[in-house]
């Protein structure tokens, strides 16, 4: 018989096979993102002790939960750099069992359910929105990763930013008129855009984070918004 936590990970690879067909990737040569299980099996022999193994089983789980719950949308399934930024920034379970109930919250946050209402995760699994925020104050926040508690919880912060300005019907953030999820960009998401447009930035090593890496090296320094609006332009 299987350990409880594989047969949890087995079980939450069967649920995202369910809700989503094959796994989406960027990743060059690969048919399929790596499930939960295979993301334990690869990133457990880093975990300090039995504990922390534990918890990474437990966080995927979660993960893959949130990913069905708050964005049945979503398109490319690129967690391995998360997941390894997690543990590796994580000093013990408990920690890593915090960092996960962080990214949880802001997948509830910011999905369906929210007057916020993403359509996907790519822009945080592929760092985009970690390295706009870094390059807003590189000075103080070029040392923080894409998935260090720190920017985690400035991502949570401008959640509750988005709220309020939802809220106040502002011109760029406005209360959603219909039940199509918001695009605040200026070029379409839809699926096949979706896809094309990020299959050709990944070509082109135009993403902050290679998210299907588990040794990723985030690159926040370049125009990585203007770089993809550009690149949609073109078609």
């Amino acid at each position: 018989m299987a350990p409880p936590h594989l047969s949890r990970l087995a079980a939450a690879d069967a649920r995202l096979a369910r809700a989503f067909g094959r796994l989406g990737t960027l990743g060059p040569g690969r048919d399929a993102a790596s499930p939960p299980t295979a993301l334990h099996r690869a990133l457990a022999p880093r975990c300090r002790d039995e504990a922390m193994a534990q918890a990474l089983a437990d966080g995927l789980a979660a993960v893959a939960d949130a990913l069905i719950e708050h964005f049945p949308g979503n398109l490319l399934f690129d967690l391995d750099a998360l997941t390894a930024g997690l543990v590796r920034t994580a000093p013990d379970a408990d920690a890593l069992a915090r960092a996960f109930a962080q990214v949880v919250a802001l997948h509830a946050r910011f999905g369906r359910h929210t007057a916020i209402r993403f359509e996907y995760v790519h822009d945080f699994v592929y760092g985009f929105d970690w390295a706009k925020w870094v390059r807003r104050d590189p000075a103080a926040r070029a040392h923080v990763g894409p998935f260090d508690p720190v920017f985690l919880a400035a991502l949570a912060s401008r959640g509750d930013e988005l709220l309020a300005l939802i809220a106040a019907d502002d011109a760029d953030y406005p209360r959603l008129r219909d039940e199509r999820p918001r695009n605040p960009f200026g070029f379409s998401r839809g699926p096949t855009e979706e896809l094309r447009l990020h299959r050709a930035l990944a070509r082109e090593g135009l993403l902050p984070v290679e998210g299907w890496r588990l040794d990723a090296v985030p690159v926040w320094d370049r125009p990585f918004a203007d770089l993809r609006a550009a690149r949609a332009a073109e078609g």
